[in-house]
């Protein structure tokens, strides 16, 4: 009888009775932390009025040569020119859909998607509660061929040397592992400022922090502890990009034109279905 079963077994194989994997979702996603269009600069916007047209063609060129369908941006500003005559929603990315959140000091989370590759489902931006400076997510559950997948955003807390702040940072990527449990399929990116940083000297960088997510089954775009920060010399692996139920190939770190202080990480992520 178990050669018999065995038999079948192998004949099923042969005749391709077993279970294949299908593509069911396959989008190019970026994050880019813009440090509020400075040119390279920290966190002022200081592109003039009267160069915003020559700027904003820089940034739509970068942006047009990675085509991704969705976009995380940390450290976004609406007002592209220092007198906000030029919105960066119009001027940069006039061909996505947007879900923007509140501009709070440095923090400010966007999230851009193309609306031929993906519908809005539902979107809420979340405060944490362990924190020194305003740090949030924005997240946006986008249906992409028919896949829901919920984006994050995020920018992290940087002060967790202060006393009673040790934990700030460690509690913030909990809470959103805590509220995207459930979910099946999840992209966080953003600027998570991972390191050691001792005032008056420097940061040291801290990849290992980042092992929070891979214990709860998240993988990393930023695995080996790459540095994005800063341009000139990308030591601190601070920006990454983090998910779960979707599968990751074609990782690059770009320097974004050199219109950044950080590098910009794009990826391939495709959503894997059984036949």
């Amino acid at each position: 009888m178990r050669n018999i079963i065995l038999a079948f077994a192998v004949a099923c194989v042969a005749a391709g009775c077993a279970t294949k994997q299908v593509e069911r979702a396959s989008f190019r996603f970026m994050h880019w932390s813009v440090s509020h269009f400075s040119e390279g600069g920290y966190s002022v916007a200081s592109i003039p009025d009267s160069n915003g047209k020559a700027m904003a063609a820089k940034y739509v060129k970068f942006l047009d040569s990675v085509d991704a369908d969705v976009i995380g941006i940390s450290g976004y500003d609406e007002n592209f020119t220092t007198n906000g005559s030029m919105r960066a929603s119009t001027a940069l990315f006039g061909g996505y859909e947007k879900a923007i959140g509140p501009a709070k000091g440095d923090i400010c989370n966007a999230i851009f998607f193309k609306s031929g590759k993906a519908t809005k489902i539902e979107e809420k931006t979340v405060f944490f509660e362990r924190h020194f400076e305003d740090t949030y997510y924005k997240a946006v559950k986008l249906n992409v061929s028919g896949v829901p997948i919920w984006f994050v955003q995020t920018h992290l807390d940087s002060n967790t040397y202060l006393s009673g702040h040790g934990k700030d940072r460690e509690e913030q990527m909990k809470k959103i592992i805590s509220d995207f449990r459930d979910e099946p399929y999840v992209v966080i990116a953003g600027d998570f400022r991972v390191g050691v940083r001792i005032p008056g000297k420097r940061c040291f960088p801290a990849p290992e922090e980042y092992k929070v997510f891979e214990k709860a089954g998240y993988e990393l775009a930023n695995l080996f502890g790459t540095g994005t920060y800063p341009l000139e010399s990308p030591l601190q692996p601070i920006d990454n990009v983090i998910m779960k139920g979707l599968e990751i190939s074609e990782v690059r770190f770009l320097e974004g034109g050199r219109l950044s202080d950080h590098l910009a990480i794009s990826c391939k992520l495709t959503v894997y279905g059984q036949k």
